[in-house]
């Protein structure tokens, strides 16, 4: 099996200046010219062709090299994803997100030999146990990568709750005393690569 890429994000990331061009240069390592498919499942329906053209605006700004985009409809998802080269799965609600996923055999197939973006709810979905730094509650992902992670880690403001260093830290205990693994750290605009296969 060819080796899939999984970049994995704290989210909020175009708040913080200097992340496109990290990605873009994370991804130039990878493939040149890529198909980028970006997916707001995690988001209202009605919204995604908005938020498709706002960040076709941002990777154009942040890429210097030549690249495709689209987004993925619900009816021609797979099919999406085997003619890109990067996708892009963004922020929102991460039931939802998973909620429109199919399951995760097939979902491993059809990334196999790409880049996989996963951006807080995107990072939730990818990995085996997630933090919801909203809700501050344990959920499951689709489990494509076997970690555990809390997105927005360090983050002073979720939503429209405020949050302290000694918050994020008796939520990680709690989170720990769930979990049997180490748990990875994701602040916002922060990524981490990780590969399989």
């Amino acid at each position: 099996m060819t080796k899939t890429t999984y970049i994995l994000a704290g989210g909020n990331d175009r708040q913080v200046a200097d992340y496109g061009s990290r990605l873009g240069e994370e991804i130039a390592k990878h493939v040149t010219n890529p198909k980028i498919l970006s997916c707001f499942y995690s988001q209202r329906e009605e919204t995604w062709e908005e938020k498709a053209e706002d960040w076709h605006d941002w990777f154009s700004q942040n890429f210097s090299w030549p690249f495709s985009y689209d987004y993925t409809r619900l009816d021609t998802l797979l099919d999406q994803i085997d003619q890109a080269d990067v996708i892009y799965f963004h922020g929102g609600d991460t039931q939802l997100l998973l909620s429109k996923l199919p399951n995760t055999e097939t979902l491993q197939k059809h990334f196999s030999g790409k880049i996989v973006i996963g951006s807080s709810a995107g990072a939730n979905m990818l990995a085996r146990h997630f933090w919801s730094s909203s809700r501050s509650v344990y959920g499951e992902g689709k489990g494509l990568l076997d970690i555990s992670i809390m997105v927005h880690y360090g983050a002073t403001k979720i939503g429209d709750s405020q949050r302290t260093a000694e918050d994020w830290e008796q939520q990680e205990k709690q989170f720990a005393s769930m979990v049997n693994m180490p748990i990875a750290q994701l602040p916002e605009g922060q990524f981490s690569v990780y590969k399989k296969g």
